[in-house]
């Protein structure tokens, strides 16, 4: 069990050297809402450095506002934005509490939250939902929140929260060093530092870009369409699809990290070749600007052709030179796109 304390601009610049001799960990707010720079939190660049600068572990929450799919989209970018290469040991929570989502009608309410938790999961995070006892009771309660980490707001002498959580914030009223008036005290019941690590989460252990494809690039499918990215539910497959990648799984368990055309449907990165700007079909004339090979593996001689006028015969977007170039005498090589020009 570890005590920690949340904060955010309220507390405004706080002495992290006197508070880290009270405090186990911290909990910082990054911002509330959309992903607008007016609304990250004036104090979340200084908190999070001092938390770095004194080894202090931290986690960050969001204050919620979304009452849309298209918001809470808005918000994971705004998350996303602010924690990107930071050290964060502790969950990324979503705090739902406001309002405007108290209007909401509960099944609305609730989807709004999975979807905020399920794509930070899918960049990568360990997540959490903030909320006081009222709310998980009575508004979050959809059985589909179960699966993420919970963390109590219930300022009492004991929490009564019958569903499991791994957080408890037991006061509004704590004092500490390096605070001028009250901060928020909480108990961490895990230990998340050695948990998040062992689940590759946060990417606290990321070396390099864990995916070949971004956000954005447009590419050649040929293959199957899945549910998920974990590999459940195969559906339709497809052949020379052109498509672009709408979200992508961090995760390292991820099979099928990749999703095309905003829920179309998640896929390998062996069924994906990037397109260059050529965008070319079979069919299409070309000029053979750069060298190819032999064979769609990249073994063989080089194959030239430089100068070429030859159109596409095939296309195999799992090769490693995914276009077969040639005309009605035969082929003249593979060749990847970059390699072409389209006439």
């Amino acid at each position: 069990m570890a005590k920690g304390i949340d904060v955010s601009s309220y507390q405004g610049n706080m002495n992290w050297e006197q508070a880290k001799n009270e405090i186990d960990f911290a909990i910082i707010r990054c911002g509330f809402g959309g992903n607008l720079t007016s609304q990250d939190d004036n104090k979340y660049a200084r908190n999070t450095e001092e938390c770095k600068r004194f080894n202090i572990p931290y986690g960050v929450y969001l204050y919620s506002y979304a009452t849309t799919i298209e918001e809470a989209d808005s918000e994971v970018e705004h998350t996303l934005r602010l924690i990107k290469g930071k050290k964060i040991e502790y969950p990324i929570f979503l705090d739902v509490e406001s309002e405007v989502q108290k209007k909401l009608p509960l099944e609305t309410l609730n989807d709004i939250v999975y979807h905020y938790c399920q794509r930070m999961e899918e960049a990568g995070y360990y997540v959490g939902i903030y909320a006081n006892l009222d709310w998980f009771v009575n508004r979050l309660n959809s059985p589909k929140l179960d699966k993420f980490d919970h963390w109590l707001a219930q300022w009492s002498s004991e929490p009564t929260y019958t569903k499991p959580f791994g957080m408890w914030q037991y006061t509004s009223k704590l004092t500490i060093s390096g605070i001028d008036g009250f901060v928020d005290g909480d108990i961490a019941y895990k230990d998340y530092p050695k948990l998040i690590r062992e689940k590759g989460l946060n990417h606290l252990n990321d070396k390099e870009p864990s995916r070949k494809f971004k956000v954005g690039d447009n590419v050649l499918f040929t293959g199957t369409l899945y549910k998920d990215s974990y590999g459940n539910g195969p559906g339709q497959s497809r052949s020379n699809l052109k498509a672009i990648i709408s979200r992508v799984n961090n995760q390292a368990n991820a099979t099928k990290p990749y999703n095309i055309n905003n829920g179309l449907g998640w896929v390998s990165e062996n069924d994906l070749a990037l397109i260059t700007g050529n965008e070319l079909s079979v069919g299409d004339n070309v000029t053979i600007i750069a060298p190819g090979r032999a064979s769609k593996d990249g073994s063989g001689k080089i194959a030239w052709g430089i100068g070429y006028k030859r159109k596409v015969l095939s296309i195999d977007t799992k090769a490693q030179y995914p276009y077969r170039i040639g005309n009605e005498t035969g082929t003249t090589g593979y060749y990847q796109a970059n390699a072409l020009k389209k006439l």
